[in-house]
């Protein structure tokens, strides 16, 4: 599996992913989650996603990463569910904490403010 930042091209099948993941979280909250609202033309523009490709290069994951002066805002996880329970979403979380540990940020926080 290889990890790349999204490009333009990916924007429909990132969009895709999410809306697949956060599905069933609808019926449980009453309305979309925040990454179900989110702008991903703009936020993979600003060089904040990347995806995660497997074998047959096929995107089954992706992460959110906002930088912040003092930390790296692990924004968004999230994998296709035919892909959940391979061990993906802790594969991308270990790529924020080592995006955090490379740009010398002293953590990696996952709660929105």
């Amino acid at each position: 599996m290889t990890i790349r930042q999204a490009g333009p091209q990916d924007c429909a099948t990132v969009e895709a992913i999410v809306r697949d993941a956060y599905a069933v979280y609808l019926p449980r909250i009453g309305k979309p989650p925040g990454p179900m609202l989110d702008n991903y033309a703009a936020l993979i523009a600003a060089g904040a996603v990347s995806v995660l490709e497997g074998p047959a290069g096929e995107i089954v994951g992706l992460v959110v990463l906002l930088p912040h002066a003092d930390h790296l805002l692990l924004d968004n996880v999230a994998v296709r569910p035919d892909r959940q329970g391979q061990g993906i979403g802790r594969r991308l979380i270990a790529v924020a904490e080592s995006e955090a540990r490379r740009r010398a940020l002293p953590r990696c926080a996952s709660i929105r403010t």
